[in-house]
């Protein structure tokens, strides 16, 4: 009877795999990208078109709107080599004032983050009232990532320090979902093992449910080569339900001839620690001036990209990118997600 039963066990296994892999092939994503001729923020904008103070200004962290119909907020950057008044040479985090439409405002007033030392590289998300911040900064070992909250964003004094810093090296990535609990992606692989994913209902008690997500493809995959690789953006849902994270690598030749370019993960829309697919190649690159440091705009690394804010269009699967140029430029661009 069970030899008889095998037949039977082999031809349902076949069926299951069968279906799993149409399933696999109907989940497909693309991603397409559409740049704008010139950053939004940079120290070599003419005035009243986006102009910074400072040498080097990049790697925005977009504040949600408590208002969703409002056209601008305010954005946090990452700057360097600043005057005095707008804290000096050294890495640090400055409010800046920029809209839906990928445009900002002249920075013209010093609104400093007084968080820890080389504060940079913010994430910020909109849950329950409460706007939350992860940002990284100096620490002990591979634990770099901070978190604040506060109800008024734009008061730089009344972000509070949530916790003690958290063992995930570089960011903090949030899927925020209508009830918790919420998910994170982190890291920077090498040093972690991986990008990991943890999970939280509070955002002040996390538990991580796989620390090697995904890794760096590593320098001989032939599509997309990969030595290290980064969380970038919080996630946002698409039409089909899945979520959409833009992560960064840097590929062969990273760090002293620059080359930072970035993927995406879709994750599953019922079990966000499932990836559903992975870019076989890097879809965002790049490709204009202000990005590849060979124009007059100013540059610290060639051919640098890093995505740190994805904010919906209010179109299908549309959404308007934030990054940071050649480290020294923060830019936008609409990037629209198909499913094949």
């Amino acid at each position: 009877t069970h030899q008889q039963g095998m037949p039977r066990l082999r031809i349902y296994t076949l069926a299951v795999l069968f279906f799993y892999a149409i399933s696999c092939i109907s989940a497909q994503y693309t991603a397409s990208v559409t740049k704008s001729p010139r950053p939004a923020l940079s120290l070599a904008n003419p005035a009243n078109q986006g102009k910074s103070p400072c040498t080097y200004t990049f790697n925005p962290g977009w504040i949600p709107n408590s208002n969703k119909n409002a056209s601008s907020s305010w954005v946090i950057v990452r700057v360097s080599g600043c005057p005095t008044e707008f804290g000096g040479g050294g890495d640090h985090m400055i409010l800046a004032t920029c809209y839906t439409d990928g445009r900002c405002d002249d920075i013209t007033e010093p609104h400093i983050l007084p968080f820890e030392s080389s504060s940079e590289d913010p994430r910020v998300v909109f849950v329950d009232g409460w706007y939350y911040l992860f940002y990284y900064a100096n620490g002990l070992g591979e634990s770099t990532v901070y978190l604040r909250k506060t109800q008024t964003p734009s008061n730089v004094s009344s972000w509070q320090r949530v916790g003690n810093a958290l063992p995930w090296h570089r960011n903090g990535c949030v899927l925020v979902r209508s009830e918790p609990p919420h998910y994170v992606l982190f890291g920077e692989s090498p040093p972690l093992p991986g990008i990991g994913i943890a999970a939280t209902s509070d955002f002040e008690n996390f538990k991580i449910l796989n620390s090697t997500l995904f890794k760096a493809n590593g320098q001989d995959d032939k599509q997309a080569p990969e030595i290290v690789v980064e969380a970038s953006t919080p996630l946002v849902q698409l039409s089909t339900g899945d979520y959409f994270h833009i992560y960064c690598a840097g590929t062969p030749g990273w760090v002293p001839n620059g080359n930072y370019t970035c993927g995406f993960v879709i994750l599953d829309k019922t079990n966000p620690a499932v990836i559903v697919q992975r870019s076989a190649t890097h879809f965002f690159a790049a490709t204009l001036d202000y990005e590849l440091g060979t124009g007059p705009y100013p540059v610290q690394r060639h051919r640098t990209l890093f995505a740190t804010s994805l904010i919906p269009t209010g179109n299908k699967d549309e959404f308007r990118v934030w990054y940071g140029a050649a480290d020294a430029n923060v830019a936008s661009a609409l990037i629209k997600v198909t499913k094949v």
